[in-house]
């Protein structure tokens, strides 16, 4: 036998075990060496190690694996799913198209009126290079000075003058190749359209002063003339290498004489860009048919014009006038006011309403509009219809009958992104009115001005709002209790909206 010393088992390899040791007990004596069956202690901690989970022997039997999602709870969630779904449709739908009703049903009208609104046509030739001029004005002359001179500035500018008689009749063209911005502060210039006021002129005549700022300007810069018994053509070249030292100023006067014949104008064009264009009043010596002003940075000032056809529009610039029309009126700037008074006319036998359009931005739009339609029995269409627009600055409209007009038929849309709206209607409008406004107040009153419907003086006047709020307000106004019997296309219709200002709707009566 052999006897370990103490430091051997000191350093024995085997850790200590910290947990409990299983020991079988001793053989039991008598039994048999060879027998399969343990003897009982050993039964007895076989045992006892399987019920104790910290011994060192277990006998550990893995769970069975669990589906994520049986098949039972399968068939329960797309029971329920299509349960959702039958009911969303079953309850939803009905809920949906009730409120729907229920919000619509007091303004159910819409505007199916389809507007054929006019293309933007004008009959003047735009002026792009010197080239393009001599051929467009095969009959014409250039530069045919009845005066050269010079002025004793520091520039020594040249000054050319003429003065030419022109027909009374046919069409007008003045045109100018000035660009924006190329052109700014470099051409200035003044067109004057009037009538004479000497009484003893009988002819129509058209004159033009030009100042350059040097010889060479003077030289280079192309004022042509193409005349003939029923046109009159003014065109005006500018050379494309000026300087911000150059300078051109232009000066043309356009006079019609105070004749008994009165000169009848297909057409008159103006393209002057930088121009100030002024118009004075025409009275009853002149009939224009159709009348086109435009350039842009060009200042447009109009006494009084008449015309079938009428468009104003220039950019940077205001426009102030006195317009009349029975066809279409187009006025529109930017960045730039507007204030015109407009007297709008529309045949009853006509196809056609009356077109009037007015915009800007970034600055205030004034229009006091007079309607006139002598209809003889309530009109099948609209007589007039009208768009409205600026986006910044105010927007003030009023809309009156003539006092030999019946009641008519208006479609007017008047609309303000970020200024207020002050639009207001004379006793005689009849139709649908909607104002709104999306963090203004809008406000929508009646005054007491009192009115008869010349069709059938039997029926009383009526103002039915028939939603009112802060931001929202529509209804109906006419003769009777609502629309009924009026066929849409003849309903008025008002429509004046903004974004954060107030909104304000007046009817007279």
């Amino acid at each position: 036998m052999i006897i370990q010393d103490e430091d051997d088992l000191l350093n024995s390899k085997d850790p200590p075990v910290t947990t409990p040791a299983l020991r079988y007990p001793e053989r039991a004596a008598g039994r048999r060496p060879f027998s399969p069956l343990p003897d009982y202690e050993t039964s007895q901690a076989l045992a006892f190690n399987h019920l104790n989970n910290d011994s060192l022997i277990s006998f550990y039997k893995c769970p069975p694996k669990r589906r994520f999602v049986d098949s039972r709870s399968w068939r329960a969630g797309i029971a329920a799913l299509g349960m959702y779904i039958i009911l969303s449709i079953v309850i939803g739908i009905p809920l949906i198209v009730k409120t729907s009703q229920e919000n619509t049903k007091p303004f159910s009208y819409t505007s199916n009126y389809a507007v054929p609104w006019l293309e933007k046509i004008t009959t003047t030739h735009y002026v792009t290079n010197i080239n393009n001029l001599s051929t467009s004005l095969a009959n014409g002359s250039c530069n045919g000075w009845a005066t050269i001179g010079k002025l004793d500035d520091a520039q020594h500018s040249m000054v050319g003058q003429l003065l030419n008689t022109v027909s009374p009749d046919g069409r007008f063209s003045i045109t100018s190749n000035a660009s924006y911005p190329s052109s700014m502060n470099i051409v200035l210039g003044d067109l004057f359209v009037g009538i004479n006021p000497n009484t003893s002129v009988t002819d129509t005549t058209i004159s033009v002063q030009m100042q350059a700022s040097n010889d060479d300007l003077f030289d280079q810069t192309q004022v042509c003339f193409a005349l003939s018994n029923n046109a009159t053509g003014l065109a005006i070249y500018i050379p494309d290498n000026m300087s911000f030292n150059d300078q051109l100023l232009f000066n043309i006067t356009l006079l019609y004489p105070q004749t008994s014949i009165t000169a009848q104008v297909d057409s008159f064009a103006t393209y002057l860009p930088f121009f100030t264009q002024t118009f004075g009043d025409f009275g009853g010596y002149v009939n224009f048919e159709k009348v086109f002003i435009e350039g842009p940075v060009s200042r447009i000032f109009v006494s009084s014009i008449e015309a079938s056809e009428i468009l104003v529009e220039t950019s940077l610039e205001p426009i102030f006038g006195q317009f009349a029309a029975s066809r279409s009126l187009t006025v529109s700037t930017i960045q730039a006011p507007i204030n015109v008074n407009a007297s709008l006319f529309n045949d009853p036998d006509s196809n056609f309403p009356t077109y009037l359009e007015v915009n800007t931005g970034n600055s205030n739009l004034t229009a006091n509009v007079t309607l006139n339609a002598p209809n003889r029995s309530p009109p099948q269409r609209p007589n007039f219809i009208a768009n409205l627009r600026t986006f910044y600055g105010q927007a003030t409209a009023s809309f009156v009958h003539d006092p030999t007009s019946p009641p008519t038929a208006i479609k007017l849309r008047l609309e303000n992104d970020l200024g207020p709206v002050d639009a207001m209607f004379d006793q005689y409008f009849q139709g649908f009115f909607q104002a709104n406004a999306k963090l203004g107040t809008v406000l929508v009153t009646q005054g007491t001005a009192s009115s008869l419907d010349p069709f059938d003086a039997t029926l009383v006047r009526n103002f039915l709002p028939n939603y009112v709020s802060d931001t929202r307000t529509y209804g109906w106004i006419g003769w009777g209790l609502d629309s009924g019997g009026i066929l849409e296309e003849q309903i008025g219709e008002v429509v004046v909206e903004t974004s954060i200002a107030n909104c304000t709707l007046f009817f007279d009566g």
